[in-house]
């Protein structure tokens, strides 16, 4: 199953780059399902890459996820995904991002993301899987474009954020 999403960004494919790739560890800055993220040198680190993957903590748990293409002269990364809460009948998960400049202030996104399942529950499940990874994706872009053009997180990353400073005032 694969699911595509392909947006313009007022903003240049350098600095797209430079948050998607340069700064890989550092999603947690501004994707608001993700609570925090570090990076990690799992596997073979590619050439140039800042480091071999991340760890991300979500409300559905913690991922790995490992670079498997990086690209910083065609601006292009993909990695892989496995997360502790992951159904079992999904057996591979591929992200890949490709950033091409339109001028210096506009860039082209596309995003393919890859989903293996397994037969037939697979088969079953992929509508609703096609859904969900769907509205979650549109979220990321979303996010990732508000991001990258006013260089300050979406407001719903800042009202993640505040989150467990409300908690905490609300407890003590």
């Amino acid at each position: 199953m694969k699911i595509k999403r392909q947006f313009t960004i007022r903003a240049s494919a350098e600095k797209l780059w430079e948050i998607m790739g340069i700064r890989f560890a550092d999603v947690s800055d501004w994707a608001s399902s993700i609570d925090s993220s570090q990076a990690t040198s799992m596997g073979i680190v590619p050439i140039d890459a800042p480091c071999g993957g991340r760890i991300c903590q979500t409300s559905m748990g913690s991922f790995r996820e490992k670079i498997l293409t990086y690209d910083p002269h065609q601006r292009i990364i993909s990695y892989d995904a496995k997360g502790d809460k992951m159904p079992f009948f999904v057996r591979s998960l591929v992200n890949s991002w490709v950033f091409t400049p339109l001028s210096d202030s506009r860039c082209q996104v596309d995003m393919s993301m890859k989903i293996s399942l397994l037969p037939v529950i697979g088969l079953l499940m992929a509508p609703l899987m096609r859904m969900q990874m769907g509205g979650m994706i549109d979220q990321v872009v979303e996010e990732l474009t508000y991001f990258s053009e006013t260089g300050i997180p979406h407001p719903r990353k800042r009202d993640a954020q505040l989150k467990p400073q409300t908690r905490a005032i609300a407890e003590g």
